[in-house]
């Protein structure tokens, strides 16, 4: 299994409560798909360098975790589906 970060954006329009559900949901399925969270980093609201889809800012999360190398992509894809995710990304450490 390799390491990964990954950085999610959550859209602003959802309340402080529910950016960190969307949240738990990633690490839950993270856990699912055969991964360990080893941490998670809230960086709460902050203002974005430029707007996405008319908002100018948005909840920060970067999460911290193990996952077998093959299920990477179907981690990616739940990020494209998912609608308050608006920027993601996934590095390999």
């Amino acid at each position: 299994m390799n390491k990964y970060e990954s950085m999610i954006v959550i859209s602003s329009q959802l309340p402080e409560s529910d950016a960190a559900q969307e949240n738990l949901k990633v690490t839950a399925l993270i856990k699912e798909l055969g991964g360990e969270m080893i941490e998670t980093d809230e960086w709460g609201k902050r203002i974005l360098s430029y707007e996405i889809q008319k908002m100018k800012d948005a909840y920060y999360f970067i999460n911290y975790f193990t996952l077998p190398a093959e299920k990477v992509s179907e981690l990616d894809r739940y990020y494209r589906l998912d609608e308050y995710i608006i920027r993601h990304n996934i590095i390999r450490k």
